[in-house]
């Protein structure tokens, strides 16, 4: 797709399906915060528990655990959960908010912790949108173009005359274009952004201390579009050589049911702020779905390549092209 024709290539339906892959699963996971944060119940968050936890720069923080008190005295939530870290343990009340009386963690005021999330949201639907946009304008120009021509004089437009192939040179352009920049970089992102979060699980699974995690408190969720209803929980987790116990802490996933009895998990360590449960379809999936957003910029990358290689070589052996380019081509691989 260029600006000056806006037909649809396979590469195009690639970059908007993973552009709108993107941008929705950002704000699927901004969406609930930032609803919270605007139209939450106002209250104080007092820590109770803090324990060490490093954030994206690899610096540790403190995150904590607590209780949280309506502002108008309406309830009170006991083990809640802080989002997000803190530079130190809180000394007092934090401003904060929750989404009900149900609630299982306490956002803080200001936008900025979701300035990464709504980021990479708006990035991913700016293709999709920008194509949407060039679709609906070339149809519209077309039309047009249909009603002022007039039938009566319209002369019939003589058959375009196919240049006669050049020997050596059969392969067409990749089509790579500064345009697919943004979904590039996109896809990278989301493909970073999955496998952050799935192979530290993974290796916690697989190489973590085994143990048993035995719920305290479970909060149930919104009902999903089937109606079902299922919850998270926090609780103790000890380890299976009685070498550590660690206090109100989460489990990843969500259970169908409340947990009855102990439940098998592993966590990376005495200084673990969660724990993992043993199914290796909950790492391996957003592993998938990482290593399938690098796929169109491998491609684009090794597509690029090969095509500066393939002019190169041509400016090397073959003479100089007097042709006329291609009005309909532009970018850094134009076609010959």
């Amino acid at each position: 797709m260029t600006w000056r024709n806006a037909e649809l290539r396979r590469r195009d339906i690639i970059s908007i399906t993973v552009g709108l892959v993107i941008g929705i699963s950002a704000f699927s996971l901004a969406g609930p915060q930032l609803v919270t944060k605007l139209t939450g119940v106002e209250g104080s968050f007092h820590a109770e528990q803090c324990w060490g936890q490093n954030d994206y720069d690899g610096v540790e923080r403190r995150a904590c655990s607590g209780s949280f008190s309506a502002a108008d005295g309406s309830f009170t939530i006991h083990r809640i959960a802080a989002e997000g870290v803190f530079e130190t343990d809180p000394v007092g009340p934090v401003a904060s908010r929750v989404a009900g009386p149900s609630a299982d963690e306490a956002v803080r005021p200001g936008l900025m912790s979701l300035a990464p999330l709504l980021g990479i949201g708006l990035v991913g639907f700016a293709y999709p949108l920008w194509v949407l946009f060039a679709v609906v304008r070339d149809l519209l120009t077309r039309r047009r173009r249909r009603r002022r021509a007039d039938p009566a004089v319209a002369v019939a437009a003589p058959p375009a005359t196919v240049p006669a192939p050049v020997p050596g040179a059969t392969r067409k352009n990749s089509g790579v274009r500064w345009i697919h920049a943004v979904p590039i970089a996109v896809s990278i992102a989301a493909g970073i952004y999955m496998c952050h979060a799935a192979v530290p699980r993974l290796i916690t699974q697989l190489t973590g201390v085994d143990g048993a995690f035995r719920a305290e408190r479970c909060v149930w969720g919104e009902p999903d579009a089937d109606g079902d209803r299922t919850t998270t929980c926090t609780g103790d987790f000890a380890a299976a050589d009685g070498s550590f116990t660690l206090a109100r802490i989460k489990i990843d996933g969500s259970f169908d049911e409340r947990p009855k009895g102990p439940v098998s998990a592993r966590v990376s360590g005495p200084s673990a702020d969660h724990a993992v449960q043993m199914g290796l379809a909950s790492s391996l999936a957003p592993i998938g779905l990482g290593l399938t957003a690098f796929v169109f910029p491998a491609w684009a990358v090794t597509a690029a390549t090969r095509d500066a290689l393939d002019r190169r070589r041509r400016r090397r052996t073959d003479p100089p092209n007097t042709a006329t380019p291609d009005p309909n081509s532009w970018g850094p691989l134009p076609s010959r």
